[in-house]
């Protein structure tokens, strides 16, 4: 066993040493400038003769070249060329493009990631201060670099960083429709790389928006930063003046309002926890410090974050579909690029998330069964049980056996089954009092969530709106219903409808154009009035991003 480990390890890195290179090129001072373009073609071309061989990837010191492929192909174009300096010096298209990463987070996005600190040490240190001498190997190594980080950021605008909204970085290159070797030669040539990473950037319309506020918050904050604020319990007289300078500077405090400075900054908290969607009480309570805790540099990296999801989103939604926003609590019907209806809903507990999921809703279920998943019925039902069997007669469920038959459930030793083994399931009957209310919205997904009414209206009341297991439960599930059926309004009408509904009895209604469903995670939006709305991070998906990210 000891000696099959040693072999493996062996392999592993003879394997892993044909797929990886590194650059171990000397220093090699050259003394005239009109010299040092030959010394620094002489090294690319050594370097581009390393990335020929198998290797995947290519280490700079301690920068991993990633877009290998896209290196070898523009070099030998350019012949192995420096395309970013002459003469000892960066040229006009390697100070336009060096600008432009310096200042990634106009994007927001992050300088070193495109190897900022690196290229600006190389550079500094490219020409020895006494004898005067240029150091050929600083400004090849700074080329490659140079190169490199203009296609890393070019995927990055395109298509984010990472996959698919979780926290799992990932260079995409492939996945680019657009030939960016061609895209690179084309710039250089010009030299606008501001319009070439500008056309990179995704058209729709929250994200240019977005883009917008991180400008205008960056320049605001960064003129008066705040840290977190003080302990309250520590020292309060420093609490509350850190909190109202923080208030006046995100302009929720009005110092015109009539009335002592208790009274001003009551309302300024309720108006900061208007934009965070918290309950409007103006006081500082358990949901509210931690929004109020963040600081200036917390709250752009908000923004960047929601931006990097938009990266992620389709180029278009369908003219006609559903948009839901988690944190935001809200759902809104999409036609013809209007908003159609817009509703609040109740989604899943943190600990019982709502997913992000694209589907479609493809039947409306009238008085449904609620059948109870397995561990709602074996957590939160079966302990109940134990004490007090009458609870199903009062709640209005069936007990369904193994062979799909309703057994008495008085005549079943509850004690007898715990959270692992509970040979039965629960179906809440239909009616008013069914945990779905009077109406179910169908789509197929693999999370088994769908969309529904609920008996519990006062949930809609509140701020914070995440109460249920998973599923959605819709407000004005009414008025969705009227839109889904009125494309089929020949063979059942809204008359019918009503009429189905009275009767009170189960019936599925087939939708004859079924709508598209997308349920997102944005805790950053720009509303219709241009105003940033900041939502807390109920599942803590900022927080997952932001520990990969920065």
């Amino acid at each position: 066993m000891k000696y099959g480990l040693g072999i493996f390890l062996l392999l592993l890195c003879l394997t892993s040493c044909n797929r990886c290179a590194t650059d171990k090129s000397k220093t090699d001072l050259v003394e005239s400038p009109d010299d040092i373009q030959d010394h620094v073609a002489t090294h690319i071309t050594h370097q581009i003769k390393v990335l020929s061989d198998t290797s995947s990837f290519f280490w700079i010191g301690k920068c991993k070249i990633r877009a290998v492929k896209q290196l070898r192909h523009v070099y030998q174009i350019n012949k192995k060329e420096s395309f970013w300096s002459f003469r000892g010096k960066l040229n006009a298209q390697g100070d336009s493009l060096l600008f432009l990463l310096r200042n990634a987070r106009d994007f927001g996005l992050i300088p070193r990631d495109y190897f900022v600190p690196q290229i600006d040490s190389l550079l500094r240190t490219a020409q020895d201060p006494k004898t005067k001498k240029f150091n050929a190997a600083n400004y090849a190594r700074a080329d490659l670099l140079l190169t490199d980080a203009f296609f890393v950021f070019a995927t990055h605008l395109k298509i984010g960083r990472l996959r698919s909204d979780t926290a799992l970085p990932a260079f995409r290159i492939s996945e680019i429709r657009i030939n960016l070797d061609s895209l690179f030669t084309a710039t250089h040539k010009n030299g606008k790389y501001r319009a070439c990473f500008d056309s990179l950037e995704p058209k729709q319309e929250q994200y240019r928006l977005l883009k917008a506020q991180l400008a205008h918050f960056r320049m605001m904050w960064e003129k008066n930063p705040w840290d977190s604020l003080p302990l309250i319990k520590k020292d309060t007289v420093a609490f509350y003046h850190a909190l109202k300078k923080m208030l006046c500077q995100t302009l929720d405090y009005d110092s015109t309002v009539i009335g002592n400075d208790s009274v001003k900054l009551s309302k300024a908290i309720k108006k900061f926890q208007k934009r965070y969607f918290l309950e409007q009480d103006g006081k500082l309570g358990k949901n509210t410090m931690p929004v109020l805790r963040l600081t200036s540099e917390q709250r752009i990296r908000q923004i960047e974050m929601n931006m990097e999801r938009w990266r992620q989103e389709p180029a278009r939604y369908p003219k006609r579909c559903m948009l839901v926003n988690i944190p935001q609590y809200q759902m809104k019907v999409m036609d013809d690029d209007t908003v159609y209806m817009e509703s609040k809903i109740v989604v899943g507990q943190p600990e019982k998330p709502t997913p992000l999921l694209e589907s479609q809703i493809i039947y409306i279920m009238l008085y449904p069964y609620w059948n109870v998943p397995f561990s709602i019925a074996s957590k939160e039902i079966l302990p109940v049980l134990k004490r007090d069997t009458s609870y199903l007669r009062k709640k209005n469920f069936d007990v369904i056996d193994m062979n799909g038959e309703i057994a008495d459930p008085t005549k079943i030793n509850w004690k007898r089954y715990t959270e692992h083994y509970l040979p039965y399931r629960f179906r809440q009957r239909e009616g008013e009092d069914n945990s779905l209310g009077i109406m179910k919205f169908n789509f197929n997904n693999k999370f088994g969530v769908y969309m529904h009414d609920t008996n519990s209206k006062k949930y809609f009341k509140r701020d914070v709106r995440a109460l249920s297991h998973g599923c959605m439960r819709l407000e004005d599930y009414m008025d969705l219903a009227k839109y889904l059926i009125r494309l089929d309004s020949v063979k059942y009408p809204v008359d019918s409808l009503l009429t189905d509904i009275l009767k009170e009895k189960q019936k599925q209604i087939n939708i004859k154009k079924p709508l598209p469903i997308y349920t997102k995670y944005f805790t950053a939006i720009v509303d219709d009035s241009g105003k940033l709305n900041l939502f807390m991070d109920i599942y803590r998906r900022d927080e997952g991003m932001e520990k990969v990210l920065y």
